[in-house]
């Protein structure tokens, strides 16, 4: 429903689980959320004591942009997030300069950094592959830091050559999370250069001062008590206080910019055109042909994660990709559209946010794309092949139900929306028990595209050292004393069958029927359950805009228990509805078998292009109470005191 989802069982988690790249950031660090942990007692870890941004633009959009931060840190957990900042950067088309670093103590004291403490580095993307090897790092480790210091640096960056010709953007974001004191953008380029500006939550105005041939434009902020952290919360720039500022007027200029470079890297060599037969070799449909010649790029094309914003724009050629067998998101769009070209099947780039939400901003910014799809409309198809999981019409989550520029004809569209046709899920788990309270049984889940995209990638690491240890785990976060056994229903990497497993289970000493007692329905091992899902929801209320789309869940139980245990009761069935989405429980008994049914339907409240406001919140808090509530049923069983027989 909302972003990010929890891993759908412990085997995702268990081989999921990695640590995270340490801070990398094109300008400022990330703001966090406050924390509160061990240093509750400050109001949040850090806060901008003061932040200027000052960008002048030259005539052909060439510009020079110069960052003043001076950051206090008050908690330990800042100390160890800012001990280095890392700042990225375009060496083929920008240089960025450290004009100062260094630090001012709790009673006063600056302490400049060293020289050496101040390096270049490959990005990590880069220097996995030198034919990519174009993001650097500056890195700036800041010595002797505790609570209380404040950490002073200015970068400037010059771009000489802009990423398109004469392409300007600006974006800032203040995040509400975090305390600014006292922040300022300013803003100057020729008169004559056209600047489409918007601002939201800020002091200044969008219209210029002109002087001497000049346009100024100047935005205050100051944001003293950060919002404290929300449950559920969209990207920051959704509703948070920005600026944005373009020399492009519209998305349809940026598309057109990007296909000047991309049309010219599509030519069909020999060799790509011998490749393009030899995949489709007795295909003679043209969606049969399309479709093995996709696999054939997401499963041999080795994905490089040079992201859109994170380095030239420019996609290198089809036949330079084949010799290397590896490229990053815009490479592999290239070289499935040449090989579909080979075939007489016309395609188009595409420039979407994966991730990033429905929305688009008012000003056309590159910074809003940070990945490239592949758009097919002999067959209104759009295919991602970096993601080797897919099969072939199936996007993974973070490409659904976003805007997206198709480049070739430069217009705006959206993928298909992220609803229960594609994020629709069912699981049917049976539990039969013995006389001895032991039980045994299976968990059979039905997979949406969503979550079979996802299973592919977890269950393609499984292998005979790890499936026991995996299987352990499973069954400890079931809560179960026992054994689980993973079946595969057909093989991760084969993405011309649907995928899908089921996990088999038996545990000890379950429950005691010697006694008359009530049993509410097990957690399914193996199969992600709706039952928690209040615990996302726990805060009484949520004030910002968050990200909600619809979906289906279904789960059906079977409980079989023994002849010799008389069942007392079972709970009614139930139903509410609510704007949020229908939820229903039904409870059903045959003889000594229960069965249970929960459907959970919910809504993209505003629609599946609009995020969900604040105010929306209050009714899917009510929606997963009313879940929490129907699995809190019980069967009640035995022989009550006094009872006859």
């Amino acid at each position: 429903m909302f972003r990010p989802v929890p891993c759908a069982l412990a085997l995702a988690c268990l081989l999921a689980a990695s640590p995270a790249l340490a801070g990398a950031s094109a300008a400022a660090p990330t703001p966090a959320p406050p924390s509160v942990g061990s240093d509750a007692e400050a109001s949040n870890n850090f806060s901008f004591v003061r932040y200027r941004a000052d960008y002048v633009v030259q005539p052909d959009a060439g510009n020079v942009q110069t960052e003043t931060y001076e950051i206090l840190l008050k908690t330990k957990a800042a100390v160890e997030q800012f001990s280095q900042v890392r700042l990225s950067y375009s060496e083929k088309m920008e240089t960025l300069d450290v004009v100062s670093a260094y630090t001012l103590t709790a009673d006063g004291q600056r302490r400049d950094v060293p020289a050496d403490r101040i390096y270049t580095q490959e990005s990590y993307s880069s220097a996995a592959a030198a034919m990519y090897a174009d993001r650097k790092v500056r890195v700036i480790v800041f010595p002797n830091l505790a609570p209380g210091t404040r950490l002073v640096y200015q970068v400037r960056r010059t771009q000489q050559t802009p990423y398109f010709p004469g392409y300007f953007g600006l974006w800032e974001t203040f995040n509400v999370f975090t305390q600014y004191d006292d922040a300022e953008v300013t803003l100057s380029a020729p008169a004559s250069l056209p600047m489409h500006v918007d601002s939201r939550g800020v002091q200044g105005s969008d219209t210029p001062t002109v002087k001497n041939g000049q346009a100024q434009w100047r935005w205050r902020y100051q944001r003293r008590d950060p919002m404290q952290a929300q449950n559920w919360a969209a990207a920051v720039w959704e509703f948070g206080p920005n600026i944005m500022a373009s020399t492009y007027r519209d998305w349809a200029q940026v598309g057109r910019a990007y296909q000047v470079k991309a049309g010219q890297a599509v030519q069909v060599t020999p060799q790509i055109q011998a490749l393009a037969d030899e995949v489709t070799a007795g295909l003679g449909d043209r969606k049969a042909q399309a479709d093995a010649l996709y696999r054939w790029v997401a499963q041999n094309i080795r994905y490089v994660a040079v992201y859109l914003g994170n380095g030239g724009l420019e996609p290198n050629s089809a036949q330079s990709i084949l010799d290397n067998h590896y490229g990053d998101c815009k490479d592999h769009v290239v070289i499935l559209e040449a090989l579909l070209a080979a075939k007489g099947i016309a395609s188009s780039p595409v420039l979407i946010g994966a991730g990033g939400g429905p929305t688009l901003p008012k000003i056309p910014v590159l910074g809003r794309f940070n990945h490239a799809i592949t758009y097919v409309p002999e067959f209104d198809l759009y295919l991602d092949s970096t993601s080797a999981w897919a099969r072939f019409g199936q996007l993974p989550d973070g490409d659904l139900g976003a805007p997206v520029l198709r480049t070739r004809d430069a217009t705006l569209a959206r993928t298909p929306d992220n609803d229960p046709q594609r994020n629709a899920t069912a699981m049917d788990v049976r539990f039969t028990f013995d006389a001895q309270g032991n039980l045994r049984g299976e968990t059979v889940p039905q997979l949406s595209d969503n979550a079979e995209i996802g299973m592919r990638a977890q269950f393609a690491q499984l292998n005979a050292q790890n499936r026991a240890r995996a299987e352990e785990s499973i069954m400890a976060a079931s809560g179960f004393d026992g054994r689980g056994q993973l079946q595969l229903l057909g093989v991760p990497v084969d993405l011309t069958h649907p995928f899908g497993y089921r996990m088999a289970f038996q545990a000890e000493d379950y429950v005691d029927f010697s006694v008359a007692g009530g049993m509410a329905v097990p957690d399914p091992p193996g199969g992600e359950s709706v039952r928690g899902l209040y615990a996302t929801a726990s805060a009484p209320a949520n004030e910002t805009p968050f990200y909600c789309n619809a979906s289906l869940r279904e789960e059906t139980y079977r409980l079989q228990f023994p002849g010799s245990v008389p069942i007392i009761a079972i709970p009614k069935s139930q139903h509410f509805s609510n704007a949020a989405g229908d939820y229903r429980v039904d409870w059903t008994r045959q003889g000594q078998e229960v069965v249970v049914h929960h459907r959970l339907q919910q809504k993209a409240v505003r629609g599946a292009d609009a995020l969900c406001q604040p105010q929306d919140y209050p009714a899917f808090r009510a929606l997963y109470r009313e879940v929490r509530r129907g699995f809190r049923g019980q069967v009640l069983y035995g022989r009550l005191p006094g009872a006859a027989g």
